[in-house]
């Protein structure tokens, strides 16, 4: 193991920076780039085309559908090329698809670019766990997860900033600057992440060249040993049912606070950067701070919470008042202690879950299930709301409690290193507990080791080793 940073850092679950300065600049620029892009992502169009709305959003629909796939492809480049290709091929195809937005001029040319980033969009994150899987390699992947992700938050935010001063300057001129810089921090995020220099794991090699099945073979079986057992059923399930989650702060919230509530439009975006400005804040420490916790029971105690948090919304009054804008503040902090305690344990359990040689195509399969419910999700939510809207917060509890438990059910029978973070491992210099122990006549000596096959219950040699210790 490399050597730890020492002194307030350490006591906050901060990793050494020195070992990923670059991917921890590659995350930022990325990131700050995505943040510029949030406000126009969809009124680009709009402003720099005559392509009527509803077809914009037709397009958009249909090329999010069609990116789905892309998110498994990139999970089989993962497994075949390692996580840092598949990081750097996004980051380029992002750049191209923002490239189109330049020369949009009708549906066709908008839609291919919305494909390309969407295509983008779902590489990103069928390999983005593996890559961070493999940086954190002999260390707990919580640590370095919610470290760059908190980075991510904060970039985020500060990229909607600039977006808004950029905005504010000029509005059709500034999207087209916004676009430029947007395809600037991809290339730059690109060339970073090849920089960051890493340890391959046993999954990020291709297979030994004397294996005498075809390709196609071997790739057809690890997509049937990602597909198989109840577990790996059970993450995608839990995945699809927390998939809401995500789409609460941008999507769900803000509709019934400005629509039922009457409060103003600016309520919405109060609500994201509240969410994203504590989670940056947040998510490392609390990381830390849970860090011997069983996973399984960090993301069932997040569900909880938010479960608890939305059948509260369903018994208040639908009306403006202060009562309202303290639900908006208490609303955006559960949302980002949920995000800072879920993202890094669901991941965590997903990624170390599985073989080391189809872990990017199980990630891949993970995020696409995430993908379709975040995709589902705002039909199924609008239906539900025009009937009743304590109806809604009712099943979105439901559904939201229901994948909690399908992560717990999953992770039941997963081996003790891949439940826990970390374990507390006794000190060997500790004296006995044992107050019936005789004392040590004489000088003190070192014990002898056990009889092999004679280790005492509850002797260091029995207890659990820390989590990176033996194979998965």
């Amino acid at each position: 193991m490399s050597t730890e940073n020492k002194g307030l850092p350490a006591r906050f679950g901060v990793p050494p920076l020195t070992e990923v300065r670059r991917t921890t600049a590659a995350v930022l620029v990325d990131t700050v780039g995505v943040g510029l892009m949030i406000p126009i992502s969809l009124l680009y169009f709009t402003l720099t085309t005559d392509i009527p709305v509803a077809s914009l959003g037709v397009a958009l629909t249909a090329a999010t559908l069609l990116s789905l796939p892309a998110g498994l492809a990139g999970g089989a480049m993962t497994d075949r090329f390692g996580p840092k290709l598949a990081m750097v091929t996004n980051n380029l195809v992002s750049a191209a698809g923002y490239v189109l937005y330049l020369f949009t001029d009708g549906l066709l040319t908008a839609f291919l670019a919305m494909l390309l980033v969407a295509v983008a969009d779902r590489m990103y994150w069928a390999c983005w766990s593996s890559y961070v899987h493999t940086l954190s390699h002999g260390r707990p992947f919580e640590r370095w997860f919610a470290f760059l992700e908190s980075i991510k938050a904060g970039a985020m935010g500060l990229g909607a900033l600039l977006a808004t001063l950029i905005l504010a300057v000029s509005t059709d001129v500034g999207a087209r600057w916004l676009v430029i810089l947007n395809i600037a921090t991809c290339v730059v995020a690109a060339l970073l992440f090849v920089l960051q220099p890493m340890t391959p794991a046993t999954g990020d090699v291709p297979p030994a060249a004397d294996d005498e099945d075809p390709e196609l073979l071997q790739a057809v079986r690890g997509w049937r040993t990602v597909l198989a057992g109840r577990a790996n059923l059970l993450f995608v399930v839990g995945q699809l049912l927390l998939s809401p989650v995500m789409l609460l702060p941008s999507v769900a919230l803000p509709l019934l606070f400005v629509e039922r509530w009457g409060m103003p439009v600016f309520v919405s975006t109060l609500l994201f950067a509240l969410n994203t400005g504590v989670a940056a804040l947040i998510q490392t420490p609390l990381s830390h701070a849970v860090r011997f916790r069983s996973r399984a029971g960090v993301i069932c105690f997040s569900a909880g919470l938010l479960s608890v948090s939305l059948l509260v919304m369903a018994v208040l009054p639908e009306r403006r008042s202060v009562l309202a804008w303290c639900v908006v503040v208490f609303v955006g902090i559960v949302l980002a202690v949920v995000d800072a305690l879920y993202m890094p344990a669901s991941n965590a359990l997903m990624t170390e879950s599985a073989p080391d040689a189809v872990r990017g195509r199980t990630v891949a399969v993970f995020q696409t299930a995430a993908a379709v419910g975040m995709a589902v999700f705002p039909a199924c939510f609008s239906f539900v709301f025009e009937l009743s809207s304590v109806l809604t917060w009712v099943l979105l509890a439901v559904v939201i409690a229901a994948g909690g438990l399908c992560f717990a059910a999953a992770s039941a029978r997963l081996p003790h290193a891949v439940r826990f973070p970390e374990s507390r491992t006794p000190d060997p210099a500790a004296p006995p507990t044992d107050p019936a122990a005789p004392p040590p006549a004489g000088p003190a000596r070192e014990a002898a080791p056990p009889a092999a096959g004679t280790t005492e219950p509850g002797s260091p040699q029995t207890q659990v080793p820390g989590k990176w210790a033996g194979s998965q």
